[in-house]
């Protein structure tokens, strides 16, 4: 049975677990270093979960997908939004999890702002139309956005607007 709800420091252990096998399966989706996650700590992972948004997905009590959300602090920012480390384990890719846990976080930033953004590698099509299915629009390319190994990563700019 799938279960989606906000992750507190008790999950850090399972936050950290996800986390790093995100990052070393798929460099290629996430801003963040592998290496420099691997340093943290594990108070630094629950310090994490205290301070920020991040959803969890369950199933069978399983942390099996993350997604987090930021809200800038600035006055004149604070009506957006950034969903990131949206991941899902490869096993439950295709099911209703990614589904039920973004369907939660969404509904948690209507409360708090008017629009969410996100950035998704190009070539993430699978993602890309998955967003694209929650109701998000590209509205740019930033080159060149990531560079791994000497390789450059394109990212599409996407926004849901959740209010006038």
């Amino acid at each position: 049975m799938d279960l989606v709800r906000r992750l507190v420091p008790d999950d850090a252990p399972a936050f950290r677990e996800i986390r790093l096998e995100a990052l070393a399966l798929h460099p290629e989706a996430f801003g963040a270093d592998l290496a420099a996650e691997q340093a943290r700590s594990a108070a630094g992972f629950a310090e994490r979960l205290a301070e920020g948004c991040i959803f969890g997905g369950f199933v069978d009590g399983r942390l099996d997908a993350t997604a987090g959300l930021l809200v800038p602090p600035s006055a004149k920012q604070r009506h957006k939004a950034t969903l990131w480390g949206v991941y899902v384990r490869e096993a439950r890719q295709g099911g209703t999890l990614a589904q039920a846990l973004l369907t939660a976080v969404l509904a948690h930033a209507a409360g708090q702002v008017e629009q969410v953004q996100l950035s998704v590698a190009a070539t993430n099509l699978r993602a890309v139309r998955f967003y694209r299915r929650l109701g998000f629009e590209t509205y740019g390319t930033e080159p060149r956005a990531l560079k791994i190994d000497g390789r450059y990563i394109d990212e599409l700019l996407m926004v849901k607007v959740l209010a006038p």
